[in-house]
């Protein structure tokens, strides 16, 4: 019996680490706090952070798509 047996190597890069951390973290305290000054509750600024940055994520993806 033969095991295919693969060797997988993921490289991070510098630009990749940057980026997550402007988006995940820099972003996602902003529209928190945007969101706990509309609201006055942490359970909705909670979801209004979240929705924020996944929402600028996907605007960065089809502006990307966009203009290939």
């Amino acid at each position: 019996m033969l095991h295919n047996q693969e060797f997988k190597v993921y490289i991070i890069t510098t630009g990749d680490i940057m980026r997550f951390f402007v988006i995940e973290i820099i972003i996602g305290t902003m529209t928190y706090s945007l969101a706990m000054k509309i609201f006055h509750n942490v359970i909705l600024a909670s979801a209004g952070g979240w929705v924020g940055t996944e929402t600028i994520k996907r605007l960065n993806t089809a502006v990307k798509i966009l203009v290939k």
